[in-house]
């Protein structure tokens, strides 16, 4: 598994689609801030995102997202009075009219993305306010044609797996912005900067792999075909925290897994995540979360 694949999936990544429909002029959606990373993607027409006290024109095949879930617009235009996005949701739903009559139609496919925003990785942090990708679908037709074909004849059918599918698809939509924001930015620095530099991401790699293991960075320098001195320097200019400390990131945030997903006892928890001391472990995962482990599980049991 890739380096990005892993995190994501640590994250619980979990897609959801509003809806796909057309809105016909003039028509606006107020939206509010949200627990979410809500996106949109235009498939047909234009429309205007205001945001941050700016308006930006959108265009077919333009797809926004915002990972932190801050509230925005989106209008046929920028003079046009929004409704409330709860209300143009809750109309989706009661199958009632609202935006079909007027003139030009703009099409668009509007859902959230679900993760822990508290999980600790720098992906996270990383990720900026809003994601704008223009024109996914000159640069990658077949896949926007496929998924945009998909997603409208699930929605349609209705028929068992609909949403499941279509959820589904929409975790896809995520991975595919991601790998369009990093083809056009090219981040030098951070974990997006880390994962396109050939050999900091084989020592991420090696890592991701062995983290039970005992790591060395001689260990590591040698699957990413480094020096010792030069991969420790060079990760931590890349990444802005030593490889070790990021070692230990990863072996807590895999504990964490383990606690809210298995049944495993703490020192098993321990030794499959790197540690021959429980007491070791406990201690720095109290350091990284701010609480032991076992009341780590006991407030996760809880609200289960």
């Amino acid at each position: 598994m890739d380096t990005l694949s892993d995190v994501l999936n640590l994250m619980r990544l979990r897609g959801c689609v509003y809806f796909l429909r057309d809105f016909a002029t003039p028509w606006g959606m107020d939206m509010p801030d949200g627990p979410y990373a809500q996106f949109h993607m235009i498939t047909c027409g234009r429309c205007w995102l205001h945001f941050d006290d700016e308006y930006l024109e959108l265009a077919s095949g333009d797809v926004i997202v915002f990972p932190r879930g801050e509230g925005h617009r989106l209008l046929d235009n920028p003079t046009t009075a929004p409704v409330s996005g709860k209300k143009v949701l809750e109309a989706h739903r009661q199958k009632q009219p609202i935006f079909t009559e007027g003139g030009e139609r703009t099409r668009l496919l509007c859902g959230h993305f679900e993760f822990d925003q508290a999980f600790r990785h720098p992906l996270v942090d990383e990720l900026p306010r809003l994601i704008h990708i223009r024109g996914l679908s000159d640069q990658q037709p077949d896949w926007f044609d496929s998924v945009t074909h998909m997603l409208t004849s699930e929605a349609a059918t209705n028929q068992p797996g609909t949403s499941t599918i279509v959820n589904r698809l929409a975790e896809v939509l995520f991975i595919q912005i991601m790998r369009a924001y990093l083809l056009r930015h090219r981040p030098a620095h951070g974990f997006l900067g880390a994962i396109q530099d050939r050999q900091i991401n084989r020592a991420l790699m090696a890592i991701h792999t062995g983290f039970e293991n005992v790591l060395t960075l001689a260990d590591i320098g040698r699957e990413a075909g480094m020096s010792r001195s030069n991969l420790a320097l060079r990760f931590k200019e890349v990444l802005g925290e030593t490889l070790m400390d990021y070692l230990m990131r990863w072996r807590m945030l895999k504990a964490q897994e383990l606690l809210k997903t298995s049944d495993y006892s703490l020192s098993d928890i321990a030794e499959r995540v790197g540690y021959k001391s429980e007491s070791a472990f406990s201690h720095t995962f109290k350091k990284q979360f701010g609480q032991t482990p076992g009341n780590f599980r006991r407030v996760v049991t809880a609200g289960t």
